[in-house]
């Protein structure tokens, strides 16, 4: 198998059928699969995803939960499924655009094995609004040399837009040691890992839509759990920087950035004593992601 796609799903039966679509409209000269987990949602997610895998068993392999069990070991259990070489992202309320997406940049990471992940430009979907595109081409160019120190101050990478080696995640990252630190995200601990032992490759085109969903937990109107879920993040780069090194970075720069995050979160809802105070405390080195 070439590539394998993960799709972790929850109550998204408005949106899985467009994301599968969009996998099977992939025009590719190898081998893919689609892997599916329901985390036991109580819609009609599984029902849609299940008539899929009927329709194409070849191409789909589909894994019903009985319990919720939470994003991480739903992506331990499609890893265990996946059986390919590269690993592409697609989680079930995103979708692609472009029927090359997958063709291209295999192409590219088969032929620059220097470089263990590929990803691309992405377009926004929020309020049924297609918002401009990041242009990150320049950033890339840029801090090309040191892509782990720069994502360990700002994430640029969108899961969607993703492709990356197996062999490279299975040597730098440990799912089951997300799981056991119950991580909020599964891209950014993966991303930081890849990108400190490869090269990262930018295509700059726009091949998937992410969608911006207004309880999306990194979206959230709560100061608090926005709050939150910054020292989530906060969380997953300091125990990638535990196992790999802060790159050209200090941790004084670290705190900076974690400190100003913080701060501006809590100003813009008008906050400022709790601004002022979690700016300090963390530049201090206080951890308020523990």
């Amino acid at each position: 198998m070439k590539v394998s796609v993960l799709m972790p799903t929850y109550n998204h039966e408005k949106t899985i059928a467009q994301a599968i679509e969009s996998f099977l409209a992939q025009q590719c000269g190898f081998p893919t699969e689609l892997c599916i987990c329901d985390d036991a949602s109580t819609d009609a997610t599984a029902q849609i995803a299940a008539q899929y895998q009927a329709k194409y068993p070849n191409q789909i392999t589909f894994i019903a939960k009985p319990a919720n069990q939470g994003l991480m070991r739903n992506y331990q259990t499609l890893l265990l499924a996946a059986k390919g070489q590269y690993i592409a992202v697609l989680e079930s309320d995103d979708y692609w655009t472009d029927v090359l997406k997958l063709q291209k940049q295999v192409d590219f990471l088969d032929a620059n094995p220097e470089y263990g992940l590929s990803f691309t430009g992405v377009s926004f979907l929020q309020d049924d609004v297609l918002l401009p595109a990041d242009n990150v081409a320049g950033i890339v160019a840029k801090h090309s040399h040191d892509m782990y120190s720069y994502l360990l101050l700002r994430s640029i990478i969108y899961s969607p837009t993703t492709c990356f080696r197996r062999s490279l995640f299975d040597a730098y990252c440990n799912i089951d040691e997300y799981v056991r630190l119950d991580f909020k995200t599964f891209d950014y601990p993966v991303w930081l890992s890849l990108a400190r032992f490869s090269k990262i490759h930018y295509l700059a085109q726009n091949t998937a839509v992410y969608r911006i969903s207004g309880t999306s937990i990194s979206n959230t109107s709560n100061a608090q759990k926005r709050l939150n879920f910054e020292f989530a993040v906060n969380k997953i780069r300091h125990y990638v920087v535990g196992l790999y090194g802060t790159g050209t970075l200090s941790m004084g720069a670290i705190r900076n950035r974690e400190a100003v995050i913080a701060a501006r979160i809590l100003w813009r809802y008008k906050k400022p004593v709790l601004a002022a105070y979690y700016f300090f405390s963390t530049l201090l080195g206080v951890r308020h992601d523990k």
